[in-house]
């Protein structure tokens, strides 16, 4: 067997037991530590009002700050947006990003890399990096790039899409739009909270938070999760520890530094799913055709983020931060490469990654207002400065009569595969980037505001190919600019549009061994929402975009990548929440993309993007049907719809290979026996149907899990 030493540390399955085992004896020790100190004073910490939490900072459900910056009604935001708060998060069973994709309008699951070892989504039919998954922001601030592992929820209070273009304020990006993740943070208001999880999958997991004061300066937050995951996939299984330790040191009422870190360990079958004969889906959904014998796929993801926050006056504030991310992926497999004409047996590629990337980011904003006469401004100031490194090493061998390596997808046999592999990629990739970007939002009245904002950013990248010892470096200088406006006819009626641009970096390499260009693209929106109350909104959206240079497969070979010379898409986006009474509520969406390739020396015009349904729709209810004092119980029902789609690289409409649609209802029921106790019984696919969630080729397909059921407990103290 092929030894490799790595440059930093993946753990193993024991390992992981070993590091939770520590995790959780740290937090039980803090509580009984603090409760010893507790015994011993009176006294309480709260938190006061400070300047630098004020309302700049603030996201809700009609609220958001993370669109422009500065909070503001959702009426007075040129842009549109979903939100998932923490209570939908929980009602919903949603356990990683992806399951919380069909609750957004507009956003659709792409290929998650070897059953889900990243999330990858995409906006509005344009994808991010398929290389590393998908980028996000963190509580309205850029974050550091690459790989990452499966996001663990415990950390997120809420979760905002902000849809359209945003690469004027967060840089390098989707001109679709960017997920913003909103963090919980250190209280100085003590709780704890214990949650069990199981399902009929066996799936386990266990979780534990704690956040209190130290003192009246400094306040701490500790969460740690468990996961050990059967599948109803054959030999396919999973495990993730997930650990984070957070502190806030408030200075003064106008200073506060937060320090945040996450550390995930992921390990898992490496499963590119099924495998379609001839454009049909006739394998059965739990056949697993890669070899159980090559062990867990290993990705580690630390990240850290040091945060300043200082208000300079009522009208000015200052937020600096520093990010350090680090990632790697280590493991082999064995993947689908070609079905002979037999129909049923499979040729396999063998392969062995060690991926690695790691990222230091700085960064800082200047953010205030200026009153005129005829006008209040609100300005960004703003600039980045980082360093990121990607390496790659890939070994391959493909089958052939020398170094046999084939399976039959109907009755499979593991085992009939050589070992041996032949180095295929050595490559290591520096970006050297810096950014700065302003924005005025001016308010001419309580009718009119006008957004104005453009970005600059300036990367060098570096390519060093170690197989043919071939360099490449290029210097990119790219200008985005935003431009948006509102107009509020009534106080619950606004109409807006925007226009912007933004590019992105394609990573890796191509069959002729040069980099690619980096993405080029534009959008135009035009948009309307309406807020006849509290609770209750309806947005529509009318969106066009086009981008060049799009990574996908090779036409000409499979193993590599292309960039395809021009894309597409275009759609309408209507979302709709209500509530009846105090105990029912609804929400639903309604998409319709039309996304394809336009421009291309290989590609016909016209062939569909990947994984982009032309509609999609969702609905939600939330019923509360039992109060009584401090106890309650509801139901929980959602509906979600998703229409065929692409399922391979953009081929002509009439020979390409498509993914049927789909109809899914998952139900859930809540019982909160008291305010620190509280039951979830959730069945997902509840008519057991059989649907595919995404592909990357016909010969990578994943089948989505049947009828399910899983139970939570949630102890809060």
């Amino acid at each position: 067997m092929l030894k490799y030493n790595c440059a930093v540390e993946i753990v193993g399955r024991r390992a992981v037991k070993s590091y939770l085992s520590l995790a959780i004896s740290m937090l039980i020790l803090s509580q009984l530590s603090y409760a010893a100190d507790s015994d011993t004073t009176d006294e309480v910490y709260q938190l006061n009002t400070i300047v630098v939490q004020a309302s700049d900072e603030e996201t809700s459900e009609t609220a958001t700050a993370s669109a422009t910056k500065f909070s503001h009604d959702l009426m007075d935001v040129p842009f549109s947006r979903s939100y998932l708060s923490e209570k939908l998060i929980e009602s919903q069973d949603i356990q990683r990003i992806d399951d919380a994709l069909s609750q957004v309008s507009g956003v659709f699951h792409q290929s998650n890399f070897g059953g889900g070892f990243w999330e990858n989504y995409s906006f509005r039919g344009f994808q991010g990096n398929p290389n590393t998954g998908s980028t996000f922001i963190r509580n309205g601030l850029s974050v550091s790039r690459g790989f990452s592992a499966p996001r663990d929820m415990l950390n997120v209070e809420s979760m905002e899409f902000l849809k359209g273009p945003s690469a004027a304020l967060y840089g390098r990006g989707e001109v679709g739009g960017v997920l913003n993740i909103n963090s919980k943070q250190p209280q100085w208001d003590t709780e704890n909270r214990v949650t069990l999880r199981a399902s009929s999958q066996e799936e386990y997991r266990v979780s534990a938070e704690r956040t209190a004061p130290i003192n009246d300066q400094l306040a701490y937050r500790i969460a740690v999760a468990h996961e050990d995951n059967q599948s109803f996939r054959d030999h396919v299984s999973s495990e993730q520890l997930f650990v984070s330790p957070q502190l806030s040191w408030r200075l003064s009422d106008a200073t506060q530094i937060d320090l945040d870190t996450e550390f995930t360990q992921h390990l898992g079958t490496f499963d590119r799913g099924i495998s379609a004969v001839n454009n049909r889906l006739t394998m059965d959904s739990s056949t697993f055709t890669g070899e159980p014998s090559d062990g867990d796929m290993r990705v580690k993801d630390y990240w850290y983020q040091l945060r300043l926050s200082h208000a300079l006056n009522p009208d000015w504030k200052l937020r600096s931060a520093i990010s350090y991310k680090d990632a790697q992926m280590v493991g082999f497999s064995t993947e689908p490469r070609r079905i002979q004409a037999d129909g049923e047996t499979l040729e396999r590629q063998r392969r062995y990654r060690n991926y690695q990337t790691e990222d230091l980011m700085w960064q800082a904003e200047l953010l205030g207002t200026i009153d005129q006469d005829w006008a209040r401004h609100e300005l960004v100031i703003a600039t980045e400065a980082g360093q990121y490194d990607f390496k790659q090493k890939q070994l391959r061998r493909n089958h052939s009569n020398e170094y046999p390596n084939w399976i039959n997808i109907y009755d499979p046999v593991y085992g009939q595969f050589s070992p041996e592999m032949a180095l295929f990629t050595d490559s290591d990739e520096r970006q050297r980037y810096m950014a700065l970007n302003l924005q005025d939002q001016i308010f001419f009245n309580d009718q009119w505001n006008l957004v104005l904002g453009g970005r600059l950013d300036h990367v060098k990248q570096a390519f060093e190919n170690h197989l043919n010892d071939s360099r490449d470096q290029r210097t990119h200088n790219q200008f985005s600019p935003r431009i948006a406006i509102t107009y509020r006819p009534t106080d619950s009626w606004s109409i807006y549009s925007n226009y912007g641009t933004a590019f992105a970096m394609n990573n890796g390499m191509g069959r002729d061994f040069q980099t690619f260009d980096p993405e080029e693209s534009k959008s135009v929106e035009l948009g309307s929402k309406f807020q006849w109350q509290d609770d209750s909104e309806l947005s529509v959206a009318v969106f066009d975009m086009k981008k060049k240079n799009v990574l996908m497969v090779d036409p000409v070979d499979s193993n590599y990548e292309a960039t395809a010379g021009e894309v597409r898409s275009r759609g309408v986006e209507v979302d709709v929440r209500h509530r009846w009474t105090d105990q029912l509520a609804m929400s639903a969406n309604y998409s319709y993309t039309d996304a394809e390739v336009t421009k291309d020396n290989y590609l016909p015009k016209g062939s569909p993007l990947t994984n982009v349904p032309k509609h999609a729709a969702n609905l939600n209810l939330n019923y509360d049907f039992w109060q009584h004092d401090l106890q309650s119980a509801g139901l929980i029902a959602n509906v979600s719809y998703v229409g065929s789609r692409s399922g391979d690289s953009p081929t002509s409409t009439s020979n390409g290979f498509t993914l049927p649609d789909y109809t899914l209802f998952n139900v859930s029921g809540y019982y909160q026996a008291s305010p620190r106790v509280r039951y979830q019984l959730n069945l997902h696919n509840l008519f057991d149907t059989e649907y595919y969630l995404s592909s990357y080729s016909s010969l990578w397909v994943q089948p989505s899990e049947p009828l399910k059921a899983s139970l939570s407990v949630a102890w809060q103290f």
